[in-house]
């Protein structure tokens, strides 16, 4: 099951999926007031502190989850880059449509829930829901459209933000991962103790920014790492998956200082490492859950919040199990038909415009060429 040179690594595709599929988990999570109050550091009832201090916390990981988007995004954008010659030209155009077609939409349909269901703060209701009656402003539009500045609209669009910024910085990434193909395992370090430093003192572009690094700086070693054994293999999983929530049952026994965003980052590397290196993770992750998972993952990251919120508005007082019965289906068929419709489409229509660009710019080459 090794990786063919030129080839997709699949594997990463059912770990994304599984990823966004933690991210649902939290947010539905979240409309539940007792667990909302434990993601706000506040105290929780002795009966569900187990689920919010504990290992048992890795089941709705959301902001973990997001940083192993961060690491995967790093790596699949890097690695083609390294393994052909890259036409920035068409890339920049092309991944600006791959991205903001589908934002757009998402922002339109979060749009439309929130005029059908207006955003209320009740005692009673969980924080994060109460977080959502915030009003509509055109400023505020502007910044969910652009991912500029997001607001709670859409709030799972705060992670597009370093997406894009990333997007636009991706030369110079795959610059510094080319020249450093022998020394990746030091960039993979100096970028975990920049996102970690980056925590300590508050600077979020120094706190993910480098996990687009650690990434990419595993896509210029990819080919020097080798398979992971099983033995080891098991090893580095459960100690992946014990680590990356360490920031929250592990928080009085580590001094902070960047130290749980070390660790935690750490992990999520580790997991990217497992799901294209371990055969075990490889075959689990290259099954039809986790494949198809992956295929939905950006359209279910987009929409299903607002649904979510907007359950937990229509429903009685104390009705929030009714969000966790009904949110994930729902969330899954409207991710569904928004994959269709929308996202397959910008996918297609971005390859499009990529030749299209690339092409001209050849024509104008040639061009220049002739009449010189």
């Amino acid at each position: 099951m090794r990786d063919r040179p030129a080839g997709r690594i699949g594997s990463l595709d059912g770990l994304r999926g599984i990823a966004a599929a933690v991210v649902l988990v939290h947010h539905v999570f979240l409309t539940i007031p007792a667990f909302s109050r434990g993601n706000y550091g506040l105290a929780v009832p002795s009966g569900v502190d187990w689920l919010v201090h504990s290992p048992a916390h890795l089941v709705w990981a959301g902001t973990e989850a997001v940083f192993v988007f961060f690491v995967l995004s790093g790596f699949v954008l890097t690695l083609p880059s390294l393994r052909r010659t890259q036409d920035w030209n068409g890339y920049y155009p092309s991944r600006l449509v791959r991205l903001y077609l589908p934002v757009v939409a998402s922002v339109l349909l979060a749009l439309a829930l929130f005029l059908l269901v207006p955003r209320t703060s009740e005692g009673d209701q969980a924080l994060w829901v109460n977080a959502h009656a915030e009003p509509l402003t055109l400023r505020g539009l502007l910044g969910d459209v652009t991912v500029v500045d997001p607001n709670f609209l859409n709030s799972p669009l705060w992670s597009l933000t370093w997406e894009v910024a990333f997007s636009i910085l991706l030369p110079l990434y795959v610059s510094v991962a080319a020249v450093t193909r022998r020394w990746w395992w030091a960039v993979a370090l100096i970028a975990i103790v920049l996102s970690a430093y980056g925590d300590r003192v508050h600077v979020e572009w120094l706190v993910y920014l480098p996990m687009f690094l650690l990434g990419s700086a595993m896509a210029s070693g990819w080919e020097q790492i080798r398979e992971v054994p099983k033995g080891w293999g098991w090893v580095l999983l459960v100690a992946a998956l014990l680590g990356v929530t360490c920031s929250w049952w592990f928080p009085g026994w580590i001094p902070n200082g960047g130290v749980h965003q070390a660790v935690t980052l750490a992990c999520a590397g580790t997991l990217v490492l497992l799901a294209g290196k371990w055969v075990p993770a490889e075959r689990l992750l290259l099954g039809p859950v986790p494949r198809w998972l992956g295929r939905l993952s950006f359209s279910l990251y987009l929409v299903h919040e607002p649904i979510l919120v907007s359950i937990a508005n229509v429903v009685p007082r104390g009705g929030w199990w009714i969000v966790v019965v009904l949110g994930p289906p729902v969330a899954f068929g409207v991710a569904m038909v928004f994959s269709r419709l929308v996202e397959l489409p910008a996918h297609r229509l971005a390859k499009r415009v990529a030749t299209r660009v690339s092409e001209a710019t050849r024509a104008d080459h040639a061009a220049w060429s002739s009449r010189a």
